[in-house]
């Protein structure tokens, strides 16, 4: 027989549980033989320590200390550095699950690898794939991840009680809050809303309680011991032991020593509500707006059930007391009932997989709902806008999915791609969303009336994780995926989509600044870059022509359809000599091959700085624009964007960039010049619409 472990990954601290050989829930000791594990990482010169020890280097001041990570899970943008190396939250939290794993083998005295991990309901896709990979990293077989005050009312719910009941599940923990309205019957435990703040939770208590000393020292001695971080670090321990202190007493005191000075304070269950009570406000909106949604009042609540160590404070009990009208629910641990459920998850689903595990007698059916609605980027119905068109709503039962078709006009001797920009958020407007990504499909067959129908399933799997896929309506067939992040300039999300033209063809000229500088790493920068302008341009509807300058300028390739050529002559550009510095200008010889061309025309400048022939460099620019020839002007290095803006037919099509970002620069104008990676449309009706060329679309 094997066990499955329960793993609350919790924010200030973590708990592991299994149904054990009788199969009751049992909440592990780890090696300090205590069921909290503080979740904090301390990184020593030698070692890494996790868990109490770690937790008493913090209590020392020590910075080499990371905790609180959670709340920064699957953010692209946290990081912190450690003795030369970096970490983000997943990495972190994957070390925090092996050494969970690593206590409860040697409580089991067996290895273990399932386990089912709690998440805040309240987490979106990025920090639930994030918490999977994390587990996997740590070598456990996630069975799934499970929202924690669903995992509390499976704990609560195990109990023989026949009598159907609506709870509210209220989830304070040390970094997050969630709040979850259930249905409980003798048959079943059933999820009808749920909401939350993953920024609020008992760490918020203990920064005000910080800040409040911060400010009665500094009013005292006229220094801000916060200013300090060892002292900071110093002050937010203490600061928990007056909010922990306080949960059992009505007053204490807390000695502060920084520099020469030395203050007591004393600190009263009164000023802890007045310095906090706005927190407690933020719970309040969320649990009405929980109960709102599902047309319940306080009044026909069954009770309020607590969970989370932050619950233990007094004011939170009388809190919850006031806005019910109810006692509260007892009969379950706050700290262990989230791991507990977890591990009667775990064995159920270890146990469906047909595996040889440790389980109770029966279980109750467990259905959950997503807590943010998903949806799409898409033109509103007046064409003003482009709006999150919501497709799962918030709050819907999982495992679901859901079909929407779109339009894409195809060609015959092209790559045809559907880019989807998918959003979690419940607001139309997509400044308050998340956007997960960029999903392209390919492989979509031409049709010949040149629009096919592409039908496109959005799901959220058993985890509450974003799958997508799609199959072209004609042909039956799925269509290839691949997830990319999105580019760095999304403004064209916000501006008023523009009209969409009819296909024409189209002349370019790519001018490259060839001066000395250029040289070497700028320039294979720029080869590469340019080779893939090349890549996503529909050669069938398009020539293009290559143009060099420094102290003089030359024709490198004229006006052609052969891509071979033309990517030849672009990795030949190192072997052109016009010279080392910038005397010259492309515009003369560009608009040579351009005057008579029919359909539209274009000048792509890349350069790495200013011009300073004594040419009337923006006359002969004018000229070209006058003659109807668009310019986008790329810049990089000691380019200015006053001298961009001057050259560019308009402030959109100037680009100042990094060298090492070329090829995005580039690869927009390619999109927004061929206008062949789509022309997304709703089925309904609404599209993305497109008419003069705007580097910001």
């Amino acid at each position: 027989m094997k066990y499955s472990l329960g793993i609350d990954l919790g924010t200030t601290f973590s708990v592991v549980s299994v149904i054990d050989e009788k199969g009751i829930p049992k909440v592990l000791n780890n090696s300090e033989g205590k069921t909290l594990t503080p979740s904090v990482i301390y990184f020593g010169e030698e070692d890494v320590l996790v868990g109490e020890e770690a937790k008493e280097m913090q209590a020392m001041g020590d910075e080499n200390v990371a905790s609180f990570f959670k709340r920064n899970m699957g953010d692209e943008y946290f990081g912190i550095n450690f003795r030369g190396d970096y970490y983000n939250s997943e990495k972190l939290s994957t070390i925090l699950l092996k050494k969970l794993k690593r206590d409860a083998e040697a409580a089991l005295k067996t290895q273990v690898e399932d386990a089912v991990i709690t998440v805040p309901a309240y987490f979106n896709n990025s920090q639930r794939e994030a918490t999977i990979n994390a587990g996997k990293a740590a070598g456990l077989n996630v069975l799934s991840i499970l929202n924690e005050p669903t995992a509390a009312a499976i704990a609560y719910g195990m109990r023989n009680d026949a009598i159907e009941k609506n709870l509210l599940v209220y989830d304070l923990g040390g970094g997050t809050f969630d709040v979850t309205l259930v249905h409980i019957d003798e048959a079943s435990i059933e999820v009808l809303g749920t909401d939350g703040d993953h920024e609020l939770g008992g760490k918020d208590w203990d920064d005000r309680v910080a800040v409040y000393i911060g400010q009665k020292f500094f009013e005292k001695t006229g220094i801000n011991p916060l200013d300090d971080m060892e002292s900071y670090n110093d002050i937010l321990v203490k600061s928990e032991n007056v909010k922990k202190q306080l949960s059992t007493r009505e007053k204490c005191q807390v000695n502060i020593c920084y520099g020469e000075f030395k203050e007591t304070f004393e600190f009263t269950r009164e000023i802890l509500e007045g310095i906090t009570g706005d927190l407690l406000e933020r719970t309040k909106r969320l649990s009405e707006d929980v109960l709102k949604n599902a047309g319940l009042s306080w009044q026909k609540l069954s009770g309020v059930l607590p969970v989370g160590g932050s619950t233990r404070m007094p004011m939170v009990i009388e809190y919850i007391k006031n806005i019910s009208g109810k006692d509260v629910v007892a009969g379950i641990n706050v700290d262990e009932a989230v791991s507990i459920g977890a591990a009667i998850e775990a064995s159920r689903q270890a146990k469906l997989d047909g595996k040889n595990v440790f389980t109770l007698g029966s279980y109750k059916r467990t259905e959950d709902v997503m807590s943010h609605s998903l949806g799409m980027a898409a033109i509103s119905k007046d064409g003003t806008k482009y709006i999150n068109s919501i497709i799962i709503p918030k709050n819907k039962k999982i495992p679901c999915k859901e079909t929407r078709p779109y339009v894409i006009r195809t060609g015959r001797n092209r790559k045809n791609l559907l880019d989807v920009y998918m959003l979690q958020g419940e607001s139309e407007d997509i400044q308050k969303c998340s956007i997960l990504g960029k999903y392209t499909f390919s492989n979509i067959e031409h049709e010949s009336s040149k629009q096919a129908v592409i039908d496109i399933e959005y799901a959220y799997n058993k985890n509450g994780v974003v799958t997508v896929s799609a199959v072209q309506r004609k042909t039956g067939k799925k269509l290839s995926l691949s997830i990319e992040k999105c580019e760095d300039d999304l403004q064209w999300l916000y501006d008023e989509p523009k009209e969409e033209e009819e296909k024409i063809h189209k002349s370019i000229v790519i001018a490259m600044d060839l001066s000395g500088s250029m040289r070497g790493v700028p320039l294979e920068n720029a080869v590469l870059a340019a080779k893939n302008f090349i890549s996503e341009v529909d050669m069938n509807n398009s020539e293009i022509g290559i143009v060099a300058f420094a102290n003089k300028d030359e024709i490198v390739m004229d006006l052609t359809k052969d891509e071979k050529s033309i990517i030849e002559a672009i990795e030949n550009l190192n072997s052109v000599k016009v010279g080392t510095s910038t005397t010259s200008e492309p515009f003369s010889k560009a608009y040579e091959m351009l005057r008579n061309v029919d359909g539209d025309s274009y000048i792509v400048v890349l350069t790495d700085g200013q011009w300073y022939g004594k040419k009337d460099v923006v006359g002969i620019a004018n000229k070209c624009k006058a003659d109807g020839i668009e310019i986008a002007a790329i810049g990089f290095g000691s380019a200015k964007k006053e001298f961009l803006d001057s050259i560019a037919t308009c402030r959109e099509n100037s680009i100042f960039t990094e060298a090492t970002k070329l090829t995005q620069s580039f690869s927009k104008i390619a999109r927004v010049i061929s206008k062949t990676s789509g022309s997304l449309k709703l089925f309904q009706g609404y599209g993305q619409k497109s008419n003069s060329l705007n580097l910001l679309k």
